[in-house]
């Protein structure tokens, strides 16, 4: 039987023993490396709280640290009772609501130091633009065409085209949607006995979305201070010169020539004269609900050719406004339909060519029109096209974390081109590269939901959510 070798004792070379340590030094550090950024970039909810709240602090003894912080302790006080919740939250455990919190809280704190900054960065900047936006500075003579992110200071000149549609986001937080045919100069003021905003009004309509500072909106007839979280329309006639107000949530005070007020309160409107009146304070009517068809449903056009839209009035009582178009902006040539007094909840319409198609309605309540109901798409497709169908793969979507400005969410991301963007079921207007950018308001206090979905031509769908938080602070 052959007998085993038993070894006791063996010989290593001293460069092998070198090698296996620097090999097992490499491993460790590699490891460590590793795990450090894996907890950097993807910490525990507890430590994304713990780092939202120092910011909100760090960003806090920045704005105590300016010349301009004793004129605003109101607002200062408001953002530290943020900051507070946040802190309650954080010790009860609740990252997710600590980490929103705090989030809010360093948002307002940063809009206070873009206030400090005054006009070295402009008093607001272009948040969205469609269409031609003109803009000519202030002691300038020529006109050149503005841009997204493009700064605005106090005396410029604003003016939007036919086809112009521009929002403008101002250090307070106050946004200003400037509709088409739109001329209108910006004031803003940063002394703390002054309305925060002004802008005035030589034409045209804006809708301003107030966040917890007022603003004021002044025209050649009439003066509009619109108080904080609020969303109030103005309106001036390039004809007649009456500037109407109209108060869709919050409320306004209205100025005359004469020298007399009058408030307008949730969906109330009121128009003051060239001559110094007032004309009779009325009720704003609640907008259609759509009903069908479904947002980019689809239509063969060589099959049924008629296109059945269906909506609920808020009473029967009322008419509706109807416009149908290939253009989302609804431009005044290029809608299919427009039919301002149609007394029933449907209408038929007669599939004549292939496309996309954009609809939406209003209510009329003796002459006093709603708002637009949020906008629908459907598609008109022909035979030859159908294999367009076949498609069931659902669309890409990319969506940044809101950025809150009060109850004002500005909601960011990108898509597939073609696609549809939704944001609470509200209509979103997406480029040629599928990026979009949508200001969401949000009026129920304390946690909503933001639903994004993207819509292909296909009607595959992506949905993304995100829990986002509202203040009851007023």
């Amino acid at each position: 039987m052959a007998r085993g070798i038993t070894v006791d004792w063996f010989l290593v070379r001293v460069n092998t023993v070198k090698r296996m340590l620097a090999v097992l030094a490499v491993v460790i550090v590699a490891a460590v490396v590793g795990f450090l950024a894996y907890n950097h970039f993807n910490p525990a909810p507890d430590v994304r709280a713990r780092r939202a709240i120092h910011q909100a602090e760090n960003t806090r003894e920045q704005v105590l640290a300016t010349e301009e912080a004793a004129a605003w302790q109101a607002e200062i006080e408001t953002n530290n009772q943020v900051l507070e919740q946040a802190k309650t939250a954080y010790g009860e455990e609740r990252w997710g609501e600590a980490q929103t919190l705090a989030e809010g809280a360093t948002t307002r704190f940063a809009t206070l130091l873009s206030r400090a900054r005054g006009d070295t960065e402009g008093v607001g900047h272009f948040f969205s633009i469609e269409g031609r936006i003109p803009l000519q500075r202030a002691g300038k003579a020529e006109w050149k065409p503005a841009h997204v992110r493009m700064p605005v200071f106090n005396g410029d000149f604003v003016k939007t085209s036919r086809d112009g549609v521009a929002e403008i986001l101002f250090v307070d937080g106050s946004l200003y949607r400037v509709g088409p045919n739109s001329l209108l100069e910006i004031h803003h003021q940063l002394m703390a006995e002054k309305p925060p905003g002004t802008v005035r009004m030589v034409v045209g309509r804006i809708n301003v979305y107030t966040a917890d500072s007022p603003s004021t909106v002044t025209t050649d007839v009439a003066e509009a201070e619109i108080r904080s979280r609020s969303n109030v329309a103005v309106d001036v006639d390039e004809e007649e010169r009456a500037t109407k107000v109209a108060a869709f949530e919050g409320s306004a005070k209205v100025r005359n020539l004469s020298g007399d007020e009058m408030v307008v309160q949730d969906r109330e409107v009121v128009a003051a004269t060239p001559d110094g009146t007032f004309s009779e304070k009325r009720k704003i009517p609640q907008p259609p609900l759509p009903i069908d068809p479904h947002n980019n449903a689809g239509f063969e056009l060589a099959g049924d050719r008629i296109v059945r839209l269906s909506w609920q009035r808020p009473s029967p009582s009322n008419a509706v406004h109807l416009q149908v178009s290939r253009s989302q902006r609804f431009l005044e040539d290029q809608r299919d339909v427009d039919a301002p007094d149609l007394r029933k909840d449907t209408a038929r319409l007669r599939a004549i060519s292939p496309g996309t198609y954009f609809w939406r309605v209003a209510t009329l309540d003796d002459e006093v029109m709603s708002e637009w109901s949020a906008i629908r798409r459907f598609r008109i497709f022909s035979t030859d096209r159908e294999s367009l169908l076949q498609d069931e793969t659902p669309p890409p979507l990319d969506v940044t974390p809101a950025q809150q400005m009060g109850h004002l969410f500005i909601v960011r991301g990108q898509t597939e081109p073609g696609a549809t963007i939704t944001i609470n079921g509200e209509f979103v207007e997406v480029d040629g590269e599928g990026r979009f950018s949508k200001t969401v308001e949000l009026g129920t206090l304390g946690w909503n939901r933001l639903v994004v979905a993207a819509v292909d031509p296909s009607g595959n769908r992506t949905e993304r959510t995100e829990r986002v938080y509202v203040e009851g602070v007023y």
